[in-house]
């Protein structure tokens, strides 16, 4: 494990008792982990970088990560993003035009 792994084990461990004392509990089967890097320079590790332990629960990791409605992929590109919003335009332009429940104003 890397040095940066290493310290952000001990800050999850730090923030999950933080929690605990004050009656909260760090959901792991919600968090979310993604190591970035950018484009052009250091080689983004995304899926391939070291999984953190989060009390007896393992956090792996993963190429993109979904942070208040916006998708953000290991390379710090909103590629991924577009594409989800895209398709869901593609989605609701192709319901409105099959379906009789939607109509055009």
């Amino acid at each position: 494990m890397t040095f940066a792994a290493t310290r952000l084990e001990h800050c999850l461990t730090d923030v999950s008792r933080w929690m605990s004392a004050n009656r909260l509990k760090l959901n792991s089967e919600k968090t979310e982990l993604v190591w970035v890097g950018y484009r052009y320079g250091l080689t983004p590790l995304g899926s391939g970088g070291p999984s953190l332990q989060l009390g007896t629960d393992t956090v792996a990791a993963s190429d993109h990560v979904r942070v208040l409605g916006v998708t953000i992929s290991s390379d710090l590109s909103l590629d991924k993003h577009v594409f989800n919003v895209c398709a869901k335009c593609f989605f609701l332009a192709s319901a409105t035009e099959t379906s009789p429940t939607f109509t055009r104003r």
